[in-house]
């Protein structure tokens, strides 16, 4: 095996997934210099990023809102799923129904469920359910690369379910050369989990494969004061695999196929009934840069996910969608970069007839075009893209950004941008009889949304700072309604007008031994349907904060983490949740060249709080893995 350019996670940049961007991303990258295990000999590069105009650019080039976690940021969070991981995000806040494994949602800028679109490997993950949810609780980051968030409108660029903003998880494949890890840990509330990587490089095929397992006896789920439920613990168990392989056909012509599987068991109500999520991505590409100006990359590709509940509302389901997608980049002239394709989805979800899921599914279709690039000093971007999803009338939506460097790496920052969101299937459709019970709508039309944006950005190397000031007006936005109170029975129905505001601070930056990040979002989401009063979007907080701080001393890697939220309303509990603050904690180091480990503290001063009424969150926990990793790999 050759020698692999780092052990311990730190300082470096990672490469992206996105095959169609790498021969740009290589070029970026290819001033990095590889080191051994220490940070104080490595180049600290500023981030690149791929989502904003879905070719590789640095990060302070980018005209949208993006955030960026490498696979070194994962590795030193020791975070072992992605609702975890993204907690430090700008803009992003998540809620949890209990612990490890259990139901959530992913808010950015106050948008949530099928408002914020996910894509793994460039394939949807959310479900077609009456959740909308992608289930980020049950992905393990262990078999993730890397992680980027744009926040804001930009469904011009991504199609329907990017109002809120996009989460776009790339897996991990194979590197430059030969190379493997087998880890495993445990921890507090009966926690264990075992993971192994390996990838190399045979002639023009590169493989990689891997496998994790994680299992806990959790927490109460429920506060027992709230449900009047036993003080027993919910547990979670997942194993996750995946595999890639990539056969280079000739001089920028390869062919690729990547699998993902995730199958999480959980318990619920205090242990007394139980439940299941199984997420699987299957796929196969084509990447060809036909001249040095065109980049194509073809992909066929199914998501299903399968999901399972016990108890009195007992239901087996299945959401799928298979998607064929043609993107292209072409490099017009050196100032000036075109980006165009077409997307074809079949979106589908049966059951096996209980719970109320009939079998229903539509075809979506897509066709969409951007250009970028400078003009007499200003920065250039327009998007444009036209949607045909089954059952709604076709929308067109369109973003136009706009940046301006004013010296000393400052730059100025705007952007307007319109969106169109197809309700899930589950949302029109769905249905549970009885108390406590939800009724369909096939009458629910679809959201639409304009946003406006200014910014002003400072980048200097490896340091970056931006400060953006939003606002998202949108009709007919989401809502669960009772409809019934007697029998506590609900709909999704929409509400007329909506409207977010807010301002946003991000930075990240590093020097010496020292790595840092840190961001605030000010907000102010409100219901401004005539008769609402302008009352707050439920379970938002109008603000939110993270920090993080890491050191190199001596061979150690040095981590924290502080998290806050300010007090969000709860409309189920008919209360005002309080505000909190969480600090977590991570150490690491080296043992040999081929032994390291790695300890995370989550919420060291063991601070109750809730970000759903009656369902407990994360208690103090201390988690331990060792890993090996063979000598020169």
């Amino acid at each position: 095996m050759g020698h692999r350019c780092h052990r311990f996670p730190k300082f470096r940049a990672a490469r992206s997934g996105s095959s169609a961007a790498r021969p740009r991303l290589f070029a970026l990258l290819a001033a990095a210099a590889c080191t051994g295990a220490h940070a104080q000999s490595a180049v600290v590069l500023p981030p690149v990023v791929v989502s904003a105009a879905t070719y590789a650019q640095p990060l302070s080039a980018a005209l949208p809102s993006v955030s960026v976690l490498t696979r070194e940021d994962i590795q030193s969070s020791g975070a072992h799923n992605l609702n975890t991981l993204l907690r430090q995000v700008a803009g992003v806040q998540i809620t949890s129904a209990g612990g490890p494994g259990q139901s959530g949602n992913v808010f950015i800028r106050g948008f949530s469920g099928p408002n914020v679109l996910v894509l793994l490997d460039g394939v949807p993950m959310n479900a077609q359910d009456a959740s909308g949810n992608a289930y980020l609780s049950n992905l393990q980051t262990a078999q993730i690369e890397r992680v980027e968030v744009i926040r804001g409108n930009v469904s011009a660029i991504y199609g329907s379910g990017a109002v809120g903003g996009v989460v776009l998880i790339t897996t991990r494949g194979a590197g430059a050369g030969p190379h493997a890890s087998v880890s495993v840990g445990g921890g507090s509330q009966g926690t264990a989990s075992i993971s192994a990587q390996a990838d190399a490089s045979v002639g023009r095929t590169e493989l990689q494969g891997g496998f994790s397992r994680y299992t806990t006896q959790g927490i109460p789920s429920q506060n027992p004061a709230q449900s009047g439920l036993p003080n027993d613990s919910d547990g979670y168990r997942n194993n996750t695999a995946n595999l890639s392989i990539r056969q280079k056909l000739a001089p920028g012509h390869e062919l690729g196929l990547t699998a993902f599987d995730s199958q999480g068991r959980y318990t619920y109500d205090n242990g007394t009934v139980g439940g299941s999520a199984h997420q699987s991505v299957f796929g196969l590409h084509a990447d060809d840069r036909f001249t040095q100006a065109w980049t194509s990359h073809l992909s066929l590709s199914q998501q299903i996910t399968r999901n399972s509940y016990g108890g009195s509302y007992a239901a087996d389901y299945r959401t799928r969608i298979e998607q064929l997608e043609w993107r292209n980049v072409l490099r017009l002239s050196p100032a000036w970069t075109a980006t165009g394709g077409l997307n074809l989805q079949h979106q589908s979800m049966d059951s096996d007839g209980t719970g109320g899921i009939p079998s229903v599914g539509r075809h979506a279709y897509a066709v969409f075009g951007g250009i970028d690039g400078t003009l007499d000093g200003n920065e250039l971007q327009f998007n444009l893209r036209h949607d045909d999803v089954g059952g709604f009338s076709a929308q067109d939506t369109a973003y136009l950004g706009w940046g301006r460097g004013i010296g000393g790496g400052f730059k100025l920052l705007a952007s307007a941008s319109t969106a169109f969101n197809a309700p899930p299937l589950g949302y029109l459709y769905y249905q549970v009889p009885g108390m406590f019970g939800t009724l369909p709508n096939p009458r629910l039309q679809p959201e639409k949304a304009h946003s406006v944006e200014a910014g002003l950005q400072w980048a200097r190397g490896a340091q970056y700072l931006r400060a953006t000031a939003f606002q998202t007006m949108a009709t007919g936005q989401w809502t669960y309604v009772t409809v019934d109170p007697v029998n506590f029975i609900g709909q999704f129905q929409n509400l007329d007008s909506t409207r977010t505001r807010g301002l946003e601070l991000s930075l990240r930056g590093s020097g010496g031994d020292w790595r840092w990040h840190g961001n605030l979002t000010l907000q102010d989401p409100v219901n401004t349907s005539p008769g609402a009063g302008n009352s707050t979007i439920p379970l938002v907080p109008h603000t939110l904060a993270n920090a993080g701080l890491q050191r190199e001393l001596g061979g150690w890697l040095l981590g924290s983490e502080l998290h806050y939220s300010g007090p969000r309303y709860d409309p189920f509990g008919g209360v005002t949740l309080g505000s909190y603050a969480v600090v977590d904690l991570s150490a690491g180091r080296n043992i040999t060249r081929e032994w390291s480990w790695r300890l995370r503290v989550d919420n060291l001063f063991d601070r109750h709080y809730q970000t759903n009424y009656g369902y407990e969150t994360q208690p103090l926990g201390v988690f331990v893995e060792l890993t090996w990793t063979p000598v020169g790999a």
